[in-house]
């Protein structure tokens, strides 16, 4: 039994024990399905790591390449003669606290489903469509999804990769679980959306992202620059990255725009979005 010794874990103890069955093969990563419907991936070291799977380094990803079944037990996954095991486990949450503004001025990039992400955002398609559903979830309603989920090209569709990246900034600034559902639940979510896509969004409404993800909301939480983190993050797929990227951006505007109508209202300080460093 050879047994290799993984960088990471994470989320692992949320998947059911027992018998995987090989999903989806790609460069940076290998997806096992469960009969129930979860996803569990075995993620190659140098784009990040998503929310419920193992980190390989660059050595150990090619010897898993041809796996087809994994059996799991805790923390530890059995495939062919080997035994995969990580004593490192990672916790990919977000602390609640203000963070500044992403400005997108500077990225050319295309999302999935409106054009380049540095075109002003109110005059981008699907922005009033979006901010009426967050107005409808801020006021006590469960928002209707179901024209975005599922939406667009790609494994993890742009407009689910959307609503992770506003889900991220929900969680950030401490209101997501204080108001009702944000997304349908996990058996009517499934029925929308392809089930890697709903694994990234079922690990989203409990609070847990990819490292890539993480990592731009954590610079801009602390007011450093948060460029290096947008690019790394914009290199995720084809437009996954852009997306989330671009959901950021509208869950802040949204946000910004919330808290000062609030100040008009009364007076208090903005708790969710500061302009400075």
């Amino acid at each position: 039994m050879i047994i290799i010794n993984t960088l990471a874990c994470a989320g692992l103890d949320r998947l059911p024990d027992g018998e995987w069955k090989l999903h989806s093969r790609f460069s940076q990563a290998i997806n096992f399905c469960h009969p129930g419907g979860e996803l569990l991936t075995l993620f190659r070291y140098g784009k990040g790591m998503g929310p419920t799977g193992v980190l390989l380094n660059t050595e150990q990803f090619p010897r898993v390449a041809n796996v087809k079944r994994i059996i799991k037990q805790g923390n530890t996954l059995q495939a062919l003669n080997m035994m995969i095991r990580s004593h490192r486990v990672l916790r990919l949450q977000l602390p609640a606290t203000a963070f500044t503004p992403v400005d997108l001025s500077f990225y050319t990039h295309q999302s999935g489903l409106v054009g380049s992400l540095n075109q002003p955002l109110d005059i981008m398609p699907l922005y009033p469509e979006i901010i009426a559903q967050l107005e409808c979830w801020h006021h006590g309603a469960v928002p209707d999804w179901r024209w975005l989920i599922g939406r667009g090209p790609g494994l993890t569709p742009s407009g689910d990769d959307m609503l992770t990246g506003m889900i991220a900034v929900l969680y950030a600034c401490g209101i997501f679980t204080q108001q009702p559902s944000f997304l349908p639940p996990a058996d009517r979510l499934a029925q929308l959306t392809t089930s890697v896509s709903c694994s990234y969004l079922n690990s989203a409404r409990i609070g847990e992202f990819s490292t890539p993800v993480l990592k731009v909301i954590r610079s801009l939480q602390s007011g450093r620059d948060p460029h290096s983190a947008i690019c790394r993050l914009l290199a995720v797929g084809h437009t996954s990255g852009a997306d989330i990227v671009l959901g950021i951006a509208i869950a802040q505007r949204w946000l910004q725009v919330s808290d000062s109508r609030r100040r008009h209202a009364r007076s208090g300080n903005n708790t969710h979005v500061y302009s400075g460093c």
